[in-house]
């Protein structure tokens, strides 16, 4: 399916399941492509894995934490190979997450726009994720989102892609100034 079109609600592990096997697909993702981009009005850390068995220390092997590997676990690794670039508002929430100096110091880079910014997404060279969800610990475990997940070599998603690379990377350019 090139793209899924979901719902979600607090009792619905849809979601966060289909958000880590996404995560776990774009950490094998070895070769560097295009930037990766998180783009949220609010982003915090949240648990990704739960690793109480070590069955993801290959995966994450940057974690902090054996138990968990939380979202900037996640961030962390994929900036060892790849351009990550993370575009949010200056929110509390979003500030308190880039508070932890590990992101910075292992390459994510971060830009803040104006409170005009409401879009959210998470786009990578293997799949998009694009709605009404925050990339917040609410947003992947608790409030109703309704999402659209698009990956595959279909050309329709592919446009789709290609698109929203175009228009992101052109925010990210704005940002810069």
């Amino acid at each position: 399916m090139p793209t899924m079109d979901l719902w979600s609600n607090a009792a619905n592990l849809q979601l966060r399941q289909l958000f880590g096997s996404a995560m776990a697909s774009l950490l094998l993702l070895d070769v560097p492509t295009r930037p990766i981009y998180v783009c949220s009005p609010w982003i915090s850390d949240f648990i990704v894995f739960e690793n109480r068995f070590g069955e993801f220390n290959q995966l994450v092997p940057i974690a902090d934490d054996d138990r968990n590997i939380r979202f900037s676990d996640c961030l962390r690794q994929l900036a060892c190979l790849h351009d990550v670039r993370i575009m949010s508002r200056r929110t509390e929430v979003t500030l308190t997450f880039l508070r932890n100096p590990r992101l910075a110091e292992d390459g994510v880079k971060a830009r803040l726009a104006d409170d005009d910014l409401h879009e959210k997404g998470l786009l990578t060279p293997i799949f998009y994720f694009e709605g009404s969800m925050n990339i917040t610990y609410s947003g992947v475990h608790r409030n109703k989102e309704k999402i659209l997940y698009h990956a595959g070599s279909d050309p329709d998603v592919a446009k789709r892609m290609a698109l929203a690379y175009l228009e992101l990377d052109r925010r990210w350019k704005q940002l810069e100034k």
